[in-house]
């Protein structure tokens, strides 16, 4: 995963500007033509713009920085714009040029101090790899990052690259490499004392057993998560341990767990308004009625799934109508059974 990117200079404002304001401020800062105060007001408009999402003219701010910064000879302010726009193009999923961005970044450092920013940016151009699927790339840059990490003692950092080197390993079906690089990163974080970190890192190597069809080593990660993300706070973390709890339980052919598994993990989403995930929990609920021939029940609720899917465009729609018919051919297929069971009797 991605560290977070860095911000503009400056603490932050309680009421922060509105972006027309701070566009007004970049005009009046290009009228005065000085370079410094141009760069700055364009990084906090940057910055703005990134916050609402609007990404390309957020990246073409940061352009302006760059060359502004650039022409007043400002190392620190290039870097802090390259680092900027490579971690929006990251965002955008234009990895070529993040990389070439991350890349600019790398080639201003080199002062022994700056080894912890260019562990990060490692990590960050091992992030762009993997979204590529450009799995040795990603190991190669990770590992790098990670030998700097234990260079500087850094536990927390760390902790990171061995998550992240388990999540390629995993998905190359490296199973033991991924089993042992997540069990290193569960002794940091528990050294270290980070709650949500050891929860996380049950739930993947819960995960690992699950895709291995380990189906009790599974349920016994996933039972060591929870308290965790419970203690931690994390509603969303919480609901995908309880969604994964339901689907092992279903393949043990425990269906009663598994419904309560679903149903916790439901509530959960829709106490924090995940409109989205809570189809997908609402449908697990649903497709487990089916195989327990509750077909009316089943029914009813692959109703309100698809009237959410309809509301939000949930790109799952055609798949959840499928089923629907499925379940309703089903259930007029029973009817007719036993309507020629007593026109027989």
């Amino acid at each position: 995963m991605l560290e977070a990117d860095s911000l503009p200079r400056g603490e932050p404002s309680q009421s922060p500007p509105s972006v027309q304001a701070l566009e007004a401020e970049l005009e009046d800062r290009r009228g005065a033509g000085d370079l410094t105060a141009v760069a700055e007001a364009c990084l906090r408009l940057a910055q703005a713009y990134a916050t609402r999402g609007s990404f390309r003219r957020a990246l073409t701010t940061y352009e302006e920085a760059l060359k502004a910064f650039e022409e007043g000879e400002d190392r620190a302010g290039r870097l802090l714009c390259l680092k900027c726009m490579a971690g929006l193009a990251y965002r955008e999923g234009a990895w070529n040029r993040a990389l070439d961005l991350y890349h600019q970044a790398l080639a201003l450092l080199g002062d022994p101090e700056e080894r912890s920013e260019i562990a990060q940016i490692q990590s960050q151009i091992g992030s762009v790899y993997q979204g590529q699927g450009d799995w040795e790339k990603a190991l190669a840059a990770y590992r790098m990052s990670l030998e700097i990490r234990e260079g500087l003692a850094d536990t927390r950092g760390m902790a990171i690259l061995h998550n992240n080197l388990g999540a390629v390993y995993a998905r190359q079906e490296r199973w033991e490499e991924a089993r042992q690089a997540w069990a290193e990163c569960l002794v940091l974080h528990e050294g270290t004392g980070d709650i949500t970190g050891q929860a996380i890192t049950l739930g993947n190597l819960g995960s690992l057993a699950q895709r291995q069809s380990q189906w009790t080593d599974a349920l016994t990660w996933y039972e060591k998560s929870l308290p965790l993300y419970q203690k931690s706070d994390d509603a969303l973390g919480e609901a995908t341990i309880h969604n994964n709890m339901g689907f092992v339980h279903k393949q043990l052919g425990q269906l009663d767990k598994a419904l309560a598994a679903y149903q916790e993990g439901l509530k959960l989403l829709h106490q924090i308004g995940d409109t989205l995930r809570a189809t997908v929990a609402l449908f697990n609920i649903a497709v487990l009625h089916e195989e327990r021939g509750n077909y009316r029940e089943a029914l009813r609720l692959l109703e309100q799934v698809i009237e959410m899917d309809r509301r939000i465009g949930h790109p799952d729609l055609r798949r959840d109508m499928e089923t629907f018919r499925r379940v309703r051919q089903k259930l007029d297929a029973e009817r007719d059974t036993k309507r020629m069971q007593e026109e027989q009797a």
